[in-house]
């Protein structure tokens, strides 16, 4: 599958607001896609957010915290956020922590947690120490009702200095209702294609030679079967010349087995609500 270049970017379905009801305490798990490589997931009250960038660049109604153009609006801006039980990253590129919404969380209580290197960020960005924890790969730790393991990620793009072992991650999610997966930005490692009992894969749709790939995310579709996918890192940042912001997932679809049941390209906002019956037969 050959990498694509358009003049006209893949936009994400169109946005859905959500608003201080969607925190609220429920007695089911759900998880909503706040556009980029943002997530929000509810499971029985505990609240925790992954990456999210939902901040506006001051003055701008048109540009996030980042500079770049936004394809379709914020679900929510962090400034709106009532609560929240944990803020996961999996590294620190600022497509993925984004440090105005970094700040603007710490107001929310709740637990920042990574690898070393990205706790050491927040803690520059001003997230007090005893408000923030390092974990490594592997390691795993109980939020509410939700306990979360880091899993290997590989991005180690070439730069000044780039990522080590210990510097990404994925975070393997257990909630009463079932299992969810966010990867992070990673290329496909062998380790990957041994996991298991997942039943929601939150997949990286980039194309970017330092991201799984259009074939590489389709092998892990394909290998984790019985898992629901909701596609994300596309459609959100005007920049047509950067491949990480020029995911497809219509692309995936036509290769994904039993797409029609379980490929979910979710608008960002709206809601998934997994269930431990998901029908993803």
């Amino acid at each position: 599958m050959a990498k694509e270049f358009s003049a006209t970017q893949v936009r994400a379905p169109y946005t859905r607001p959500m608003t201080a009801k969607d925190f609220e305490p429920s007695d089911t798990t759900s998880v909503w896609w706040l556009s980029g490589a943002g997530f929000l997931i509810q499971s029985h009250g505990t609240l925790l957010m992954i990456d999210p960038v939902i901040s506006m660049q001051d003055g701008s109604d048109e540009n996030c915290e980042l500079g770049h153009r936004l394809l379709v609006p914020l679900p929510i801006e962090a400034a709106d956020v009532p609560r929240l039980d944990a803020i996961l990253y999996t590294h620190r590129d600022d497509d993925h922590l984004g440090p105005v919404t970094a700040s603007a969380l710490i107001r929310t209580g709740g637990l920042y947690a990574g690898p070393a290197i990205v706790v050491q960020e927040l803690e520059r960005l001003g997230v007090p120490s005893s408000q923030a924890r390092a974990f490594r790969i592997g390691e795993s730790f109980r939020i509410g009702e939700i306990e979360i393991t880091l899993t290997r990620a590989d991005h180690a793009y070439p730069s000044q200095n780039p990522y080590g072992p210990e510097d990404c991650c994925g975070f393997f999610i257990r909630t009463p209702d079932g299992t969810i997966w966010c990867t992070g930005d990673t290329r496909l490692l062998a380790e990957h294609m041994q996991m298991s009992g997942v039943d929601v894969l939150l997949l990286d749709v980039s194309d970017d030679p330092y991201h799984f790939g259009v074939e590489n995310a389709v092998n892990l579709a394909n290998r984790l079967e019985q898992a629901a996918i909701i596609p994300h890192h596309y459609g959100t940042y005007h920049g047509p010349e950067m491949l990480p912001f020029n995911g497809d997932p219509n692309r995936l679809a036509p290769h994904i087995t039993r797409s029609e049941n379980r490929y979910r390209i979710l608008a960002p906002g709206e809601r998934y609500v997994l269930k431990k019956t998901n029908d993803v037969q």
